[in-house]
């Protein structure tokens, strides 16, 4: 483990002593180029072409996109016709800037963002019927939330005639909206602008999600003297993963030929009589871009995320031993996820509480003691916009009709969620951009219920409650990721992070209005009903919008009261983390950690196993061989994350010459 921690500060360490490059023209164009081709290609495979499993949508979770690493590996293969072509090669800096505008230029257009927004804000005027509330609660939605155009709303769902998209009723929710959106954007940047010397220099986080690019643009890879793609190690990864997703494509044409799918369901296979279906939701998923990252995730993380996730099947176990009846939902994992995350974010403030302070002297005094000319955002703008966005997205929904308490804890709750998710991927490199955050208006609902929140028949606050919940099915608050490593990846390769910190904002803004481009011009070419792998119900993201529509309805019909249990388990929950935190501050051979719990307790399901297997493999990796063997293999677990983004380009790829029925309906996963 710490042979990983000094190779992950050992790019720190070379670029300190040089100056921070200035940005070329080629680059920024380069940039440009691969960033419409790569919104397509994932617009293309998440919406238009998934082969028809709408909630796998090929590879919408992988993190980084494939696209991005796509590009990087051509941009690196290419550097020696570069070299030809201009008077300079493309160096590691330019490829690195083309690569972290990728990261944030891609997201929008998923399901995550815009594939979201679009029927989340439109389903309750498509499914409005005299049986239900849906008309009732657009009603009380400002002009701006979409446009208020029977047909243009019906066309959308259904496709228009021609296919064209009525643009003109479109143009004030779009903009709007992405007003919105670049608000909450750059409210997260100042906020990891804050916390990026904290976690960089004071507390030495390893951001393990960044060996893969910096492995494939450095002249070695990690463990070795040999560059990436000459290492033998990352072939035999690559090599291992290539071979089982082929063997899960023959599986796919004839189930006969023997393979390890990327699932099996271990639950229902063994626990199938009562008190034992407890654990019937224990499923074993095949993910090597997890294993092979969570190499170099610290052994107390990896452990507490296996253990509190099969933990919460022993406590069902437990209650049908003794004959107590459960109520459904127990023991409430996503109640326990929000108050763990509310207490996460706390405990990181406090822990970086010199720091913070420095910053508020720096930003309200002017002191000239403290430096602030090499971090991403000068301390004021950072401090005054981590503060003023907040206070402004609260402002902003209670003009709406949000009430100030639900609309403060609202994004109290999304803010957390979307701070400590960047912690968990700075810490633990857990490769997805969607599921350890917890959905955000159900734990406020659970202590308020919505019966308070209609009184006297103002349905106001409760429809935009909903449609503002679009974005915990979504990638908003995760791309607060991309900002903590793309501040780290400026400094390890010395781009000015600055530069990087607008460059990052115009990019988020170009990937909306490409996203708004591409999809609704899929949506009325074809029917947001029948794209995403759905049927004429639609796919995961349309199918989502419906449910969240059909609660509201719901709510008005039958109100909700507080739910006791629930807030138990919430409180519980942030008690866990703080009691971990105090007790491996006291003793340090305690084996649980709070990143660990928190990231697996609500989306362990897809984690647990792989996070199970890593630390059953590093384990047996020390005890053999230590810290020298450790670093030795670590080109072999870099393969097996490269290998997994590698079949994804290539599967699509394929896909989109010969069709989407060439693998028979199978896809390379992520998250």
């Amino acid at each position: 483990m710490c042979v990983g921690l000094r190779f992950a500060n050992s790019f720190h360490r070379k670029c300190s002593k040089g100056q921070v490059s200035e940005l070329t023209l080629r680059a920024v164009i380069i940039a440009a180029v691969l960033s419409v081709i790569s919104v397509f290609w994932m617009h293309q495979a998440s919406l238009v072409q998934a082969p028809g499993i709408i909630y796998a949508p090929v590879y919408l979770l992988s993190v980084p996109p494939v696209p991005a690493i796509f590009s990087l590996m051509l941009l690196v293969a290419l550097v020696p016709l570069t070299k030809r072509l201009f008077t300079k090669a493309l160096g590691k800096r330019e490829l690195i800037f083309v690569y972290i505008v990728l990261c944030i230029v891609i997201p929008p257009v998923t399901f995550g963002i815009v594939e979201l927004l679009l029927p989340w804000t439109t389903a309750g005027a498509y499914l409005s019927l005299p049986d239900n509330n849906h008309r009732a609660l657009c009603e009380t939605l400002p002009q701006w939330f979409y446009p208020h155009d029977e047909e243009v709303v019906r066309t959308m769902y259904e496709g228009s005639d021609d296919g064209a998209v009525p643009w003109r009723p479109w143009l004030y929710p779009l903009a709007m909206w992405t007003v919105w959106m670049t608000l909450v954007f750059g409210t997260f940047l100042c906020l990891m602008a804050l916390f990026h010397r904290q976690w960089v220099e004071h507390e030495r986080l390893r951001y393990p999600l960044l060996f893969i690019p910096l492995s494939v643009v450095e002249k070695e890879v990690p463990g070795s003297h040999a560059p990436f793609f000459r290492s033998t190690l990352v072939w035999l990864g690559i090599g291992i993963v290539i071979v089982h997703h082929i063997f899960n494509i023959a599986n796919a044409y004839n189930p006969a030929v023997m393979a390890l799918t990327d699932r099996y369901n271990l639950g229902r296979a063994i626990f199938s009589e009562y008190p034992w279906i407890a654990f019937r939701g224990l499923t074993v998923f095949h993910r090597p871009q997890v294993i092979g990252l969570g190499y170099f995730v610290p052994v107390d993380i990896l452990f507490s995320g296996w253990f509190f996730f099969v933990f919460q099947s022993v406590l069902v176990f437990l209650s049908n031993i003794f004959g107590l009846t459960a109520t459904p939902g127990f023991p409430f994992p996503m109640s326990q996820s929000g108050g763990g995350y509310l207490a996460m974010m706390f405990v990181l403030f406090w822990m970086g509480r010199h720091q913070l302070g420095h910053i508020a002297r720096k930003a309200l005094y002017g002191d000239a003691s403290i430096d602030d000319s090499a971090e991403p955002l000068p301390y004021r703008w950072a401090f005054f916009g981590a503060i003023g966005g907040f206070v402004a997205l609260v402002t902003w929904s209670r003009f709406i009709g949000l009430p100030l308490g639900h609309s403060i804890a609202y994004f109290l709750v999304f803010i957390s969620s979307g701070f400590v998710f960047a912690r968990i991927r700075a810490e633990a490199g857990v490769a997805t951009m969607w599921g350890p955050a917890p959905r955000y208006i159900e734990p406020i609902l659970e202590f308020t219920g919505t019966r308070g929140l209609i009184a006297g028949g103002n349905l106001a606050p409760l429809a935009v409650l909903r449609v503002y919940n679009w974005v915990s099915r979504g990638f908003l608050g995760a791309m607060s990721a991309y900002h903590a490593e793309n501040f780290h990846l400026a400094d390890e390769v010395k781009i000015g992070s600055r530069k990087v910190s607008v460059v990052m904002m115009v990019a988020f803004v170009v990937g909306c209005i490409l996203a708004y481009y591409f999809v609704l011009g899929a949506y009325y070419q074809y029917g947001a009903t029948v794209l995403h792998g759905g049927t004429t119900m639609g796919g995961y993201n349309v199918l989502c919008a419906m449910r969240s529509w059909h609660a509201a309805s719901a709510a008005v019909d039958t109100p909700s009261d507080p739910h006791p249990q629930r807030i138990i388990a919430a409180l519980s929950g942030a008690a866990l983390v703080i009691a971990m935190l105090v007790a491996r501050w006291r003793w340090l051979r305690v084996p649980f950690h709070p990143i660990g719990y928190v990231s697996c307790i609500w989306y362990g399901y897809a984690l647990w196993f792989p996070f199970m297997a890593t630390w059953a493999i590093k384990l047996l990796i020390h005890r053999l061989g230590g810290a020298r063997l450790y670093r030795q293999l670590m080109p072999f677990f870099l393969g097996l994350a490269f290998g997994d983004l590698l079949a994804g380009g290539i599967s699509w790829i394929i896909m989109a010459i010969f069709g989407p029925d060439i693998f028979a309906g199978y896809m390379v996963q992520f998250g």
